[in-house]
C-alpha cells in the first residue's frame, strides 16, 4: 500500500468518524447549526484563509533559523513528509474532508453543545483546545508545545464562524488553508531539495 493511499484512507476514516459522531449529537441534544451557503459566505471564507497562510509562512521562515524549535521539528518530521506524499488532487480531497469533518464537529456539534450548557467564552476556549488536542493524540510528549499554536488556529476558526454565523464559511476557510498550505509546502520543499542537489559537490 502506497503512502499516499494510506494517508487518504486515514483522512477518510478520521474525518468520517467526526461526521458520524456529529449528527447523532446534533439530533440527541436538539442542536441547530447554520450552514448559510452563499457567494458572500464563500468569499468571506476564502478571504479568512489568507491570514492563516501568511502566519504559516512567517513561522516557516522563522523556523529555518531555529531548526531545533518544536515548530521546526514538527514541520520536518511530520508536516513536510506528509505533504510530499500527497498529490495535488489528493490534497484537494483531503482538504475538503478535513474542512468539512473538523468544522462540523468542533465549530458545529461540539460548539453548540457547550453553548447549550455554558457561555461563549467556555465554548470558544474548550472547542479550540480540543481541536488542537486531536491533532497531537499520541504525540503530546514530543510535540505538545504546538498545542497553543493550534488552539489559536481553532480560536480563529471559531471567530470566523461566530461572526458569520455560517458553518459553510468556516469550512471554506479551513479547506482552502489546508489545500494551499499543502501545495506550498510541496513546492517549496521540492525546490529546496532540487537546489541542494544542484549545489552538492561531486554530483
Amino acid at each position: 500500500m502506497s503512502p499516499a493511499y494510506t494517508i487518504m484512507i486515514a483522512a477518510i476514516l478520521t474525518e468520517g468518524l467526526l461526521v458520524i459522531i456529529s449528527y447523532p449529537v446534533l439530533w440527541l441534544f436538539l442542536l441547530e447549526i447554520h450552514w448559510s451557503p452563499s457567494l458572500v459566505t464563500a468569499s468571506i471564507g476564502l478571504a479568512s484563509a489568507l491570514p492563516l497562510l501568511i502566519i504559516n509562512h512567517l513561522l516557516w521562515r522563522a523556523s529555518l533559523t531555529k531548526p531545533r524549535s518544536v515548530f521546526a521539528r514538527f514541520s520536518s518530521e511530520v508536516i513536510v513528509p506528509l505533504c510530499r506524499q500527497i498529490t495535488p488532487s489528493n490534497a484537494f480531497v483531503i482538504a475538503l474532508l478535513s474542512g468539512f469533518g473538523e468544522e462540523l464537529f468542533f465549530r458545529g456539534a461540539l460548539n453548540q453543545l457547550i453553548l447549550k450548557y455554558s457561555d461563549l467564552f467556555t465554548a470558544a476556549l474548550l472547542s479550540s483546545v480540543l481541536f488542537a488536542y486531536i491533532h497531537f493524540i499520541g504525540n503530546m510528549r514530543r510535540f505538545g508545545w504546538m498545542m497553543p499554536l493550534y488552539s489559536c488556529v481553532g480560536l480563529y476558526l471559531w471567530l470566523v464562524h461566530y461572526y458569520t454565523d455560517s458553518l459553510f464559511a468556516v469550512v471554506v476557510t479551513h479547506a482552502t488553508y489546508n489545500f494551499l498550505a499543502i501545495l506550498w509546502i510541496r513546492r517549496s520543499t521540492r525546490a529546496a531539495s532540487s537546489k541542494q542537489k544542484l549545489c552538492a559537490p561531486g554530483e
